[in-house]
């Protein structure tokens, strides 16, 4: 059940107020239910917007928002932890924001096709190259990507000839680190930390400072509040759960089945060379835990190898494979 996350308390100052922020775990900021029905609300944009500021670190206006997938089709979608945000400003630059929470070793090729299909859908036939706007990719990871001590990482591909020329600026990728941010003891007077600590909610304390700091989180943090009691995002959290559940138990399954198919697999193979040495099929039953009749139907090929596979040997061996046929 989810409760009123946020209770005001004063400390016996009135000039300072502490928030308590209780969060369920299925939707925080940083899930892709959340993300998208928070995001998608016309009322939240000036909130999305200020966050891209202090990423971009310069003014924007969002011209229009764009999700990839509904969020009923979200709820039951197997790729857990992933979400596009498609955002197209009025100088038209697009940016994509990735939401990624767990580690799928593909962030890398995601953000390539993200930044190719964006730059291709941007010209008709016989229009010109000089027409394209650049590009952003904005990765949020709820884990450790790019071996730097930095959270936030700015990657632009640029290639200079010399200092005051550039021949391309037109992609810029930004990588955020959540779990090294939360890792660390940031800044909290920076809009980009204070965005930071809401999209992760892991630490209230960060959180806490964040809304002390900039009015905007604040608001933002009273708003999601007021969508966690929603009872449409309740509902899709918990078919989401339940298809989180689903995956885990239908995983839990198969690697039984695999570890019941090798022990059973290894036992044959233990049978396999009692049954070489001559010892009867009853007592190679009592060690294997088959039946007998599973030893018996055990066959053997052999099959002679050619000596000129062998001739380089300091030593003459006739070999002999062993293959053996396990159902």
């Amino acid at each position: 059940m989810i409760a009123k996350n946020i209770k005001k308390r004063y400390n016996g100052r009135s000039d300072r107020m502490s928030f308590k922020i209780e969060i369920n775990p299925e939707l925080k900021m940083k899930s892709d239910i959340m993300f998208k029905a928070f995001y998608g609300r016309k009322e939240n944009e000036e909130f999305l917007q200020d966050f891209l500021e202090s990423v971009l670190g310069e003014k924007i206006k969002i011209k229009k928002v764009m999700h990839d997938v509904r969020l009923e089709q979200l709820a039951k979608e197997q790729k857990f932890g992933i979400l596009d945000l498609g955002v197209e400003l009025e100088s038209g630059e697009f940016i994509n924001v990735e939401i990624q929470i767990k580690n799928y070793k593909n962030i890398e090729k995601r953000t390539t096709f993200y930044v190719c299909k964006k730059l291709i859908e941007q010209l008709g036939p016989g229009e010109d190259y000089k027409q394209l706007k650049p590009t952003i990719i904005i990765a949020i990871l709820d884990y450790s990507f790019i071996n730097l001590p930095e959270y936030i990482t700015e990657t632009v591909r640029v290639v200079k000839e010399h200092r005051e020329y550039e021949i391309n600026n037109d992609v810029k990728y930004y990588y955020i680190e959540l779990e090294k941010f939360r890792n660390k003891n940031p800044d909290m007077t920076k809009r980009i930390n204070q965005w930071s600590a809401f999209l992760d909610m892991e630490r209230r304390d960060l959180l806490e400072m964040a809304c002390k700091e900039n009015d905007k989180v604040k608001r933002a943090v009273e708003n999601y509040e007021v969508l966690t009691g929603d009872e449409e995002v309740k509902r899709l959290a918990e078919i989401r759960l339940m298809s989180k559940l689903e995956e885990k138990s239908a995983l839990d399954c198969a690697r039984e089945e695999g570890l019941e198919q090798g022990l059973k697999r290894g036992k044959k193979e233990i049978a396999q060379k009692l049954k070489k040495q001559k010892m009867p099929a009853k007592q190679i039953a009592e060690i294997t835990g088959l039946s007998e009749v599973e030893i018996e139907n055990l066959k053997w090929t052999m099959k002679k190898i050619d000596y000129d596979e062998v001739k380089n040997h300091s030593r003459f061996f006739c070999i002999i494979e062993i293959t053996t046929q396990i159902d």
